[in-house]
Formats: structure tokens, C-alpha cells, sequence
């Protein structure tokens, strides 16, 4: 899958079905840590939400379907810092749309936005953790028995993606 097949663009009100799908998607949703019953909130309020403290876009093909939503959030303008959020529809995983949107957005984040560090949470079970850890993102810590989907506790691991220039050294 090319890069050039998956854009980012700005939330149009066409592609609240698919979004509230994926929220109302109550097996995805505890993948992404996300609530453990299904989301009723109507898409319009959740974006009104999203947008007021970060910045949120839709994940298209090269028709300019609606795959899922990348996102960063509670950035913090003095460290220069923010939390990455991705989620795709079922059928757009494994074609290379994630990879491409996690690098769109990490570009995003450096070049348009100055940041010098985005990390994210993921559950240590879900597989994007190795895409995680191929684009650069390296885990910090985990979080044990964290994050409780109503029959089962996950642990959470934290990964961190630094810009050029920036060292922990």
C-alpha cells in the first residue's frame, strides 16, 4: 500500500456514520482502551470535543472513503508534546492505511505543529504495538492491570515517538 493512497483530511459530516460505527464497535473499543459498552453519543458533540483540545481527521483511500480518524490530544504547548490516537475500520487494517496515517500525522506533529514528542497508550495485547515500535516508537513503560474492559484486566504499555534533535540521553 502507498503512502499516496491514504490521506488525511478534515472531519466531514459524511463520514460521521462510519465514525460512529467504529465508536458504537464495543470489541474495538476496549482494544483502544476505549469504553467498555457502547458509545450512544452522537458523533457532531464527540468531534466538538475532540477538536476544542486537539486535533482530529479522518483516514481516507485513494475514492476518499472514510476509513477511520487519527488523532492528538491533550497537547501541551510548552513541553511541545501531545498524545497520538489512531482507529480503523476493520477492513482498512493490514493495508498499510494505518502506517501511512501514523506517519502523516507524525509529520504533522513536527512540521505544522513543533512538537518534539507524541506518545500514545496501547494495550499490551494489540498487535499495533509492533507497528508502533517499526515507525520508531519505543515503549517507556507499562502500566500493569490498568485497563479494566468488564470481565478482564490489561496491562498498558507507554511508547513514546522523539523527533530529530531530541535525545534522552
Amino acid at each position: 500500500m502507498s503512502q499516496s493512497l491514504t490521506a488525511l483530511r478534515p472531519v466531514a459530516e459524511r463520514d460521521h456514520p462510519v465514525l460512529s460505527e467504529l465508536r458504537q464497535d464495543v470489541v474495538l473499543q476496549r482494544m483502544l482502551l476505549g469504553a467498555a459498552e457502547p458509545i450512544t453519543e452522537p458523533v457532531a458533540d464527540w468531534l466538538t470535543r475532540r477538536n476544542a483540545g486537539g486535533w482530529i481527521r479522518t483516514v481516507t483511500d485513494a475514492a476518499d472513503t472514510c476509513l477511520g480518524y487519527v488523532q492528538l490530544f491533550d497537547r501541551h504547548d510548552n513541553n511541545r508534546t501531545a498524545w497520538f490516537g489512531i482507529c480503523l475500520a476493520l477492513q482498512a487494517r493490514g493495508r498499510g492505511h494505518g502506517r501511512a496515517a501514523t506517519q502523516q500525522t507524525l509529520e504533522i506533529a513536527r512540521t505544522e505543529m513543533n512538537l518534539r514528542k507524541v506518545s500514545l497508550k496501547v494495550r499490551a495485547d494489540n498487535p499495533a504495538s509492533r507497528l508502533y515500535s517499526r515507525l520508531g516508537f519505543r515503549a517507556v513503560g507499562t502500566q500493569r492491570a490498568e485497563y479494566d474492559d468488564g470481565a478482564t484486566l490489561h496491562d498498558v504499555v507507554i511508547m513514546e515517538y522523539l523527533f530529530d534533535g531530541h535525545s534522552t540521553a
